[in-house]
């Protein structure tokens, strides 16, 4: 990182000191996460969320009002560096008594490796959808630029995150420990609920071929068995090749792809124009959940509402 921004970003830090000591928060990086720390602190405190809106972490960058309040936090939660990669030199410059807690690594997740543009092989697809291949490698490093870490997809994943906030804010706050313990109880049954519910709505879908406009949904299609065969590009920032266009027409074309899906914060160019001379539909999903309110009932509203979308693309 070149040396102009990190004189900023320690000066936008130095600025922020004058900051009450007591004035401390519990920081998270994207609404799912959010959601589920703020389901563990319950009435305990309220978590600041970084990432608002429509905005994703795709292209995200840091203003001042973003590090005043990292200034001001005891903790933050994120996913991974390698997912949130805005954070490296924000983390690089902040307090020393700012815990960065990244719940790849806290939570000690398994991660699926990640796939390439274009269409998925057939074996690439099966070793990725297969339970018992759930690419368990030790977490003895922070690169984890070849792995897909959109780990919140799963909610067996979703438990263990659980399981680890609790862990650290107890150790953060340990006279609200009684209280994180009783509000993850809580947040189990939820999942178990939301679990049943989702895999109830996509029993009806599980075989139906479909394509993404990037590879966001490796978690989700592991634990309910749906059947994804292609991704349009590797970065949804980052326009498709020719060659993967033509790949996935094929790939349409070979497996009967039922549904293309867009993500409504991107340019939905590339879905109309992979879709062109195809009969497959086209259909959206959020995996973010931007336009759902942040809050304790956002993971399993959003998770819902994947579900929904693969229905209503599978029944148009």
């Amino acid at each position: 990182m070149n040396k102009p921004v990190l004189c900023f970003l320690s000066l936008v830090f130095i600025a922020a000191s004058a900051i009450s000591a007591d004035a401390k928060e519990i920081v998270i990086t994207i609404k799912p996460l959010h959601s589920l720390v703020q389901g563990v602190m319950g009435e305990t405190g309220e978590a600041k969320l970084l990432i608002e809106g429509a905005t994703t972490p795709h292209g995200f960058a840091l203003r001042p009002s973003h590090m005043n309040l990292l200034q001001a936090s005891d903790a933050i939660f994120f996913i991974d560096e390698g997912f949130e990669t805005f954070l490296e030199t924000a983390l690089s410059v902040a307090p020393a008594e700012l815990q960065a807690i990244p719940v790849v690594e806290t939570a000690d997740l398994p991660l699926l490796d990640r796939r390439e543009g274009g269409a998925w092989d057939s074996h690439e697809h099966e070793a990725h959808s297969e339970k018992e291949d759930q690419s368990h490698h030790p977490i003895d490093d922070h690169d984890h630029l070849d792995k897909n870490l959109h780990v919140w997809l799963d909610t067996d994943n979703a438990r263990l995150i659980v399981t680890a906030v609790t862990r650290e804010l107890s150790d953060l706050y340990p006279e609200n420990k009684a209280a994180y313990e009783e509000n993850a109880h809580v947040l189990f049954g939820r999942l178990d609920l939301l679990d049943a519910e989702i895999a109830q709505k996509l029993q009806a879908v599980k075989d139906m071929p479909f394509v993404v406009l990037h590879d966001a949904y490796p978690y989700f299609e592991r634990k309910y068995g749906l059947n994804g065969v292609g991704t349009i590009t590797i970065e949804p920032n980052s326009p498709a090749s020719i060659k993967d266009l033509r790949d996935i027409r094929r790939k349409i074309e070979e497996l009967g792809a039922v549904c293309i899906f867009r993500e409504p914060q991107f340019n939905g160019r590339l879905v109309r124009t992979a879709a062109e001379g195809s009969a497959a539909r086209t259909g959206t999903l959020d995996p973010i959940g931007a336009d759902i309110p942040a809050g304790p009932d956002h993971y399993f509203l959003m998770m819902s509402a994947l579900a929904e979308n693969f229905v209503a693309c599978a029944s148009n």
